[in-house]
């Protein structure tokens, strides 16, 4: 019995590990048991099969827009979404009998859903209501007289979503607090037990050290999922200050675990039994760290922290990205007509998504791809499961909700897994509607791949931007936020949350250049190594907030000395990135950024304080950055 709640535990902490703070387990549960109300609500009436579709928009929608919006922010979204909802149902519904008008105002309502993300989440999340709701009485055909039964089944869809969301599976800041504390502490044990795989290897296992890397990864991203959830204030700061000690002493264990190979041995040879000194004080430090953490806890926000240079950005981004996604769904209009006059709404549909969440042009590129990508398996899949449920609508009713759940537990990064049970789900909607057909699921292939190439085109032809520009801006808000990151000065702590964001959001916008299809080999090198010496700067920022936290010792002349040198570096290579420059790197030599952290031959020999060492580190990366920025002026490496 004992051993059957181990493994439980264990089953349920991997679960938790893989989704922090289980908020898209949360996510997808809440949309399945909210259409799973609706749909047991509407059955109980003699509404057709195309209004019970209608009443499963609501949850849907509700889950697609504000999944993991604090609860505050929810019920304000969902009671302004409500009357906007009604309106854009009257006007699709108004406007099915003058064909060019419902077009022309789909193309306009794609443009305001892009424009109003300038305004922030809530009215992002009101954009895509409105978008969708008019999609759907496109999807239906909804004509006027349909509009009360339309309405009535979206009414019981909103309600029931409300009485899911806000009730059965209501969740509060604090819970998800402690989900994410668990999340981080299990991924900070496979640190450790990554560590001693490595240690225990020899430190000369690449796929070892790789796993290992990727460990220290997640661990970070759960433990920024924590510190964006934590309100501002003293307690909070102590978290944090836990957090920080604790996911460094972690990574530090990890460098040290890698250094201990054959491949470092020769850069501290007179001191050989240095590395497994120190890898045991690593171990003690964490421990420590960890006991730490235990002894406090953190006040939630109501709301996540959002920078200060997101929110600029995304009020310069979106009126230019409306513009083009407008462009786009214009074309798209246009040659969905000539495929189909019935569907041509699947290429609006996805000439609007390519512009979700992404910036420049290899952004919309990558997005595109999977987005065509999901939907050619999706259709594949879709024919296999209807020729076996031969249309039995229970078991279209069971597939739907599975691939609803496969549409919010899926993680953001695997777009094209979304668009596959999207289209699943788009297929059972065609068994229940009693219009499924192997041509239409073709079409949808068409249609969606018509979409992407206009969505791509309107993000080459108007108001372009390249990857480098988007990374650039990028890179210049993490150039800003290390300046702003001071070296300690008297003591004080340091707060690394902009820092770890504004390096999060420079990893997106380089995405298309280090992702593995990128077919130029040499600039996926380039940006893979801007990216591991900037992450190399971050770790030594984080290591200075762990001992500074830790003690508060004075500093040296030496390490004044080292950070005036800093913030020198700094300085210059924001001035240089203002300017219009790009970082000549030079190639990657493969090695990941833990490698790189513990190539270094003073790592063990080093008799300086721990900050001085971090402060001296800190001070070459950014010199060798700087000196980049330099040589990059005259000869640009990334496009």
């Amino acid at each position: 019995m004992g051993t059957s709640l181990q493994r439980a535990a264990r089953a349920w902490d991997r679960l938790a590990a893989g989704d922090p703070g289980l908020v898209r387990t949360t996510t997808a549960l809440r949309a399945v048991a909210g259409i799973a109300l609706t749909l047991a609500v509407l059955s109980l009436t003699d509404l057709p099969a195309a209004f019970l579709v209608a009443g499963c928009f609501a949850p849907f929608t509700v889950a697609l827009a504000t999944g993991d919006s604090p609860p505050r922010d929810q019920v304000l979204v969902v009671v302004a979404a409500v009357p906007l909802v009604s309106a854009v149902l009257l006007a699709g519904c108004a406007l099915a009998s003058f064909p060019g008008a419902a077009e022309a105002v789909f193309v306009l309502l794609v443009f305001c859903a892009v424009y109003v993300r300038r305004y922030g989440p809530r009215e992002q999340a009101l954009g895509i209501f409105a978008f969708m709701a008019y999609f759907l009485t496109q999807f239906l055909g909804a004509r006027l007289s349909q509009l009360p039964g339309v309405s009535a089944a979206v009414g019981v869809g909103f309600a029931a979503d409300a009485l899911v969301g806000f009730g059965l599976l209501r969740t509060t800041p604090a819970r998800t607090l402690r989900r994410l504390r668990r999340a981080f502490d299990f991924h900070l044990e496979q640190v450790v037990l990554g560590a001693i795989e490595v240690v225990r290897a020899g430190g000369d296992d690449t796929r070892l050290t790789r796993s290992l890397e990727r460990r220290v990864a997640r661990l970070h991203r759960s433990a920024l999922m924590i510190a964006d959830l934590l309100d501002r204030g003293r307690a909070a700061d102590r978290v944090l200050q836990g957090i920080v000690r604790a996911e460094t002493a972690a990574q530090r264990l990890a460098v040290l675990a890698v250094r201990s190979g054959p491949a470092f041995e020769g850069t501290t040879c007179d001191r050989a039994p240095a590395v497994p000194r120190d890898v045991h004080h690593a171990i003690g430090e964490l421990m420590r760290a960890v006991d730490g953490l235990r002894s406090v806890a953190g006040a939630p926000a109501d709301r996540g922290p959002r920078t200060a240079g997101a929110a600029r950005r995304l009020r310069r981004v979106a009126p230019r990205q409306a513009v083009q996604a407008a462009a786009a769904a214009a074309v798209a209009v246009v040659s969905g007509e000539l495929s189909s006059s019935e569907r041509w709404y699947w290429a609006v549909l996805t000439a609007w998504v390519v512009f979700v969440g992404t910036e420049s042009l290899g952004e919309v590129l990558i997005q595109g791809f999977q987005r065509v990508l999901g939907t050619v398996l999706g259709v594949a899949c879709g024919l296999a499961i209807a020729a076996v449920a031969g249309g039995d609508v229970p078991s279209a009713l069971g597939v739907s909700l599975l691939c609803v759940f496969g549409v919010f537990r899926t993680p953001p990064n695997a777009y094209w897994a979304v668009t596959f049970f999207i289209t699943c789900l788009i297929a059972m909607a065609f068994v229940l509607l009693g219009t499924f057909s192997a041509e239409l699921l073709a079409l949808r292939i068409w249609e969606t791949a018509l979409g992407a190439l206009c969505g791509v085109l309107a993000g080459a032809l108007v108001l372009p931007t390249t990857v480098r520009r988007a990374g650039g801006e990028r890179l210049l808000e993490v150039l800003r936020a290390l300046r702003r990151t001071r070296v300690p000065e008297g003591g004080r702590s340091l707060d690394t949350r902009e820092l770890d964001r504004a390096l999060e959001e420079l990893r997106g916008a380089l995405r298309p250049l280090t992702h593995p299809l990128n077919p130029r080999r040499a600039r996926r090198a380039h940006a893979r190594h801007l990216l591991a010496l900037l992450e190399s700067c971050a770790y030594h920022v984080r290591s200075l907030a762990a001992v500074t936290a830790a003690a508060q010792a004075d500093e040296t002349g030496h390490e004044i000395r080292a950070a005036e040198h800093v913030r020198a570096n700094l300085d210059r290579a924001i001035r240089l990135m203002e300017a219009g420059g790009w970082p000549a790197i030079p190639c990657h030599d493969g090695r990941g950024t833990l490698a790189r952290l513990a190539a270094d031959r003073r790592w063990a020999a080093d008799r300086t304080s721990r900050e001085s060492y971090h402060v001296n580190r800190l001070d070459e990366a950014t010199a060798e950055l700087a000196q980049a920025l330099d040589d990059g002026a005259a000869h640009c490496v990334v496009t």
